[in-house]
């Protein structure tokens, strides 16, 4: 990877905030709350977004 990815803190902010969506999502599922799946594809259009982010700034 790049420095210059790194020092990228909205792609760095991206990442970390889908990671905790899809924690919070397993425990949501977990204790059957049905918001999971709100969790669930909020963290993968982050995901998405943060991605090609960090594929345009290289």
């Amino acid at each position: 990877m790049n420095k210059k990815l790194f020092e990228d803190k909205k792609v760095l902010l991206g990442f970390a905030l889908s990671f905790l969506l899809s924690i919070i999502a397993i425990i949501l599922a977990a204790n059957d709350i049905g918001y999971w799946v709100v969790c669930v594809v909020l963290a993968s259009i982050l995901m998405y977004a943060s991605t090609a982010r960090a594929q345009k700034s290289q």
